[in-house]
């Protein structure tokens, strides 16, 4: 039976390369803003208080009970890591490095709490998002495209 090439091929539908850095920033936003809201600011708060108003602070004591030496060094490591992987990553500045960093911690952070299905289930969600972003980049809409634009030179 030959083939008919006398018919079009079906058409598919392909997402412009306008909604795809759209899709990006979207991504980059979604995950920065909720990293930097409910656990990098609140730790950070957390810390800020506990130096200054002599309250407690729950992420130290959490290391040393998982058995992690240094835990205020490491604690606040992660505080700073998130403060700055967030930021960066909703500027778009450096966003590789940050997502795979930041991806890399909630891994270890799901593992770590397989014990507390909720801690784990959202460390799962913001690794997955680290690492998407990690491995598409950050798209047009972001400071890294901005810093590797060669400038053009007219005559």
């Amino acid at each position: 039976m030959p083939a008919d090439y006398s018919r079009p091929a079906p058409t598919t539908v392909r997402s412009t390369p306008m909604t795809r850095h759209l899709g990006l920033l979207l991504l980059r936003l979604t995950a920065g803003l909720s990293l930097l809201c409910w656990y990098g600011g609140r730790e950070a708060l957390a810390a800020w208080s506990n130096i200054w108003h002599k309250t407690s602070w729950a992420l130290p004591g959490q290391l040393v009970t998982l058995g992690f030496p240094l835990a205020w060094p490491l604690a606040v490591f992660l505080v700073i890591l998130t403060l700055l992987g967030s930021v960066f990553i909703i500027l778009g500045l450096l966003t590789r490095l940050s997502a795979l960093a930041l991806g890399m911690t909630a891994a270890i952070t799901a593992l770590l709490f397989t014990a507390h299905p909720t801690i784990e289930e959202h460390a799962l969600l913001y690794a997955g998002l680290c690492f998407a972003i990690s491995l598409c980049g950050p798209g047009l809409f972001a400071l890294d495209s901005l810093l590797r634009a060669k400038p053009s030179r007219r005559p």
